[in-house]
């Protein structure tokens, strides 16, 4: 018996596809290992306006933030302002939060506005770096970037 392809044959086998594509997810997918990016999801959204904020005073610096990967580590320009800095910095990574650091820093009115993280620190992969400082107003940076050191 040769079957032939029309259009009710179609419709079947997509649908027949489809069913087994559906119960591949139910069976197998729950199984998959994943992290919640934050525990406390719902009060970090409600601040998120203040990062907004935060974000636009950034735009309002005299030069940007310059951040550079080397073969020692990370090393982020800060514009010059005429005051000191105090803040800390994230590097977020999304694939597991054992690898996610957090560091404060503060830097001096009248040093050269520099700050390095070490290589030591840092695995192979994609980071987002997250800056949240205050000198005469409060700031958010945020980039990403690869790690392949």
């Amino acid at each position: 018996m040769k079957i032939k392809f029309n259009w009710d044959t179609g419709i079947v086998l997509s649908l027949f596809i489809f069913v087994i594509f559906i119960l591949y997810i139910a069976f197998f997918f729950p199984h998959a290992e994943s992290q919640l990016v934050s525990d406390r999801y719902y009060e970090e959204e409600m601040k998120y306006q203040d990062i907004i904020n935060e974000k636009k005073n950034v735009l309002t610096l005299p030069k940007k933030i310059k951040v550079t990967i080397l073969s020692s580590g990370i090393k982020i320009i800060f514009p010059p302002i005429n005051d000191n800095i105090n803040g800390f910095f994230i590097l977020f990574r999304s694939s597991s939060k054992d690898l996610d650091i957090r560091r404060s820093f503060k830097i001096l009115k009248y040093s050269n506005k520099i700050l390095f993280i070490s290589k030591n620190f840092l695995k192979k992969g994609y980071y987002k770096i997250i800056i949240r400082w205050v000198s005469d107003k409060k700031y958010f940076f945020e980039k990403n970037i690869f790690w392949e050191k």
